[in-house]
């Protein structure tokens, strides 16, 4: 057993010590199993279930009632004359009421069409978590990458720092270049510490919604940079996609579907039911049997008011609808476009900008080593490397997460 626990007790700590590694499917995946606001969204399934179980349920239990009398007389004839409890009388009833105009049949439409509407807002709901998981976790290489280029950019500095001392030591160089590269160098300590607190943030964030503690280490199993885009990717296409797979549009249709048959069971509820009745009377010494029919008549209350209240929302549900249909075309329109965009600029950072202002600030590292610069030029092209380098990490991040938008955008249906 003391074996058995010190194993145990290892795992543990290697488990905290490691971290959680993850990949971007992984953290999806995690999400959508551990996701605390989705799996209180599932439970609100269950209670449709419910509802549905009470729809088929009969509402109405059959009623029996008994009454009795006992009598007594004080009368002068011997023949009326009997005492307390010599004479009874009672009567047992048995009724049921039965529904008409198919209002059970159409509960249960209602009671299913709602447990559908339900199951699509899981759907809408993982969906859309989806997109948050995808776009956190691109922010967390993207936060990655900078942290990277601060830290590339402070161990140069501090390079240039060291040189720029020892060649003013040795008379080669002014105080000035020891000042400039000492101010460069606290500007990229100071730009390393806002990246780490927004790291912080978002590994929080992307803990968050995995279900995860806020503190929980998560390291990054990263792909390729790029990810790829989607598979023959027509705009017109894509929008005919979104709106046929999109969930919350076929929730709209599901709700409009179940506010028709909210019309049908409000109309039916004005037929009557229909209540019957049985009887069995004992009255002293004979049996009398007997039956009876009940029906309300509906002359005053016919629910006009709910049903032109249903129908007034139905009418609003469907202009939702119609307008959802033009937010999502607006979405994957814009979404397109910053793909597109993001795309280009990525290829002219990567195969035009980079590799010269790299090459020019490397040539001018010797020239300096050499002394035929100062040290303002160095650091003038060092700050051009590294702002064309974020921005190459800026545009890099809005292309995955244009993507992500546009997938989540169409539901997925394009891949």
């Amino acid at each position: 057993m003391r074996i058995l626990l010190i194993i145990l007790f290892s795992l543990f700590v290697f488990t905290e010590s490691s971290g959680m590694e993850l990949s971007i499917d992984d953290a999806v995946d995690y999400a959508m199993k551990n996701n605390l606001d989705l799996k209180s969204k599932k439970e609100d399934l269950n209670i449709s279930k419910g509802n549905l179980t009470t729809a088929l349920t009969y509402p109405f239990n059959p009623e029996i009632s008994l009454e009795g009398r006992s009598l007594n007389s004080t009368g002068d004839d011997v023949k009326t004359r009997y005492g307390f409890g010599e004479k009874n009388e009672y009567t047992l009833y048995l009724s049921q009421t039965f529904e008409t105009g198919g209002q059970r049949r159409i509960r249960k439409d209602i009671a299913t069409s709602n447990m559908d509407a339900v199951q699509f807002e899981i759907v809408d709901m993982e969906r859309l978590l989806t997109g948050e998981v995808k776009r956190e976790f691109y922010n967390l290489i993207f936060l990655e990458d900078k942290l990277k280029l601060t830290d590339l950019s402070i161990g140069i500095n501090q390079k240039l720092l060291d040189v720029a001392e020892k060649r003013f030591r040795s008379g080669d160089a002014p105080k000035m270049d020891v000042n400039l590269t000492m101010v460069e160098l606290k500007k990229m300590e100071n730009e390393k510490i806002k990246v780490m607190g927004l790291l912080s943030l978002s590994k929080a964030r992307l803990s968050s919604l995995m279900g995860l503690p806020p503190d929980t280490e998560i390291i990054l199993r990263r792909g390729e940079d790029i990810t790829p885009p989607l598979k023959d990717m027509d705009l017109k296409e894509l929008k005919v996609t979104a709106i046929k797979n999109r969930p919350d549009i076929i929730n709209f249709e599901i709700k409009e579907k179940t506010i028709t048959e909210e019309i049908s069971l409000t109309k039916a509820e004005v037929s009557p039911d229909v209540r019957v009745s049985l009887l069995y009377n004992r009255d002293y010494d004979k049996d009398v049997y007997g039956a009876g029919v009940s029906v309300p008549i509906p002359v005053v209350n016919r629910n006009r008011g709910q049903i032109e209240t249903l129908m007034a929302q139905k009418l609003r549900l469907n202009t939702m609808r119609e307008s959802l249909k033009l937010l999502i075309e607006k979405e994957i329109e814009s979404a397109w476009q910053r793909v597109d965009t993001a795309k280009k600029s990525l290829k002219l950072f990567k195969e035009d900008i980079l590799p010269q202002l790299k090459e020019n600030a490397d040539g001018l590292k010797r020239a300096y080593d050499a002394g035929r610069v100062d040290i303002f030029a160095i650091i003038i092209e060092q700050q051009k490397l590294n702002s064309n380098t974020a921005a190459y990490y800026d545009s890099l991040f809005e292309y995955n997460t244009a993507l992500v938008d546009l997938e989540a955008a169409i539901a997925g249906g394009g891949k």
